[in-house]
């Protein structure tokens, strides 16, 4: 049985179990927090980072590496392209989502929220720098990648789209918008993926926002 170790609230942790969900794998939960994490996760996950995944006597941590395991043992439905070009774009989305987007989005659902877990209050002066300094230019360049396409990488829905539309949920889940006015592109293209069931599933799952 197939074991993902992290909170379900995670961006990184959702992006994994949104690819087991699009593919119809079955798979169990543990649940654990990273802030600090237990010390049977560091025999997993050596930098204490979730998500980690069991697979037996397998153990892989990072959610890029799961998902890459994943689509090799189950390929179907494929969640990479086939096509090398798209393929290679997928990849680079994929990263860019994980850490160069939260830089915009997931951090601020750590300064509002996840500060609060540990006890400590928001830091509205990192909060209004995350807003007016770093989200611009991250959101221009995503804007103007998405265009009017449906999908980032190729003519499927993909990592890619996965790893993006994770990443802005979570800022979501912050109490921020999606940015209409300023980034119609990406706000489009957000709302349209997470319309999906997999998407919708996990999102009313946390309970931050609701969709119908």
């Amino acid at each position: 049985m197939i074991t993902i170790h992290g909170s379900n609230i995670s961006p990184f942790v959702r992006k994994t179990l949104i690819c087991l969900t699009e593919k119809g794998i079955e798979f169990e939960l543990n649940a654990i927090s990273p802030f600090p994490p237990p010390e049977s996760h560091l025999k997993i996950s050596p930098l204490g980072k979730i998500p980690a995944m069991t697979d037996g006597d397998l153990a892989i941590p990072d959610s890029s590496a799961i998902c890459g395991y994943l689509e090799k043992r189950f390929p179907e439905p494929g969640l990479y392209p086939t096509d090398h070009g798209d393929y290679g774009r997928a990849l680079w989305y994929e990263d860019w989502a994980d850490n160069e987007l939260p830089k915009a989005t997931a951090a601020l659902f750590f300064n509002r929220i996840a500060v609060r877990m540990m006890k400590r209050e928001p830091d509205e002066e990192v909060i209004s720098k995350i807003i007016t300094e770093i989200q611009p230019g991250i959101f221009d360049y995503l804007e103007t990648e998405i265009g009017d396409k449906t999908y980032l990488a190729g003519n499927a829905f993909s990592i890619s789209d996965i790893a993006v539309t994770c990443q802005f949920t979570q800022m979501m889940y912050s109490g921020e918008a999606l940015p209409k006015d300023t980034h119609p592109n990406i706000t489009r293209f957000v709302e349209h993926h997470m319309q999906r069931d997999s998407f919708k599933q996990w999102i009313n799952k946390d309970g931050f926002i609701k969709l119908d």
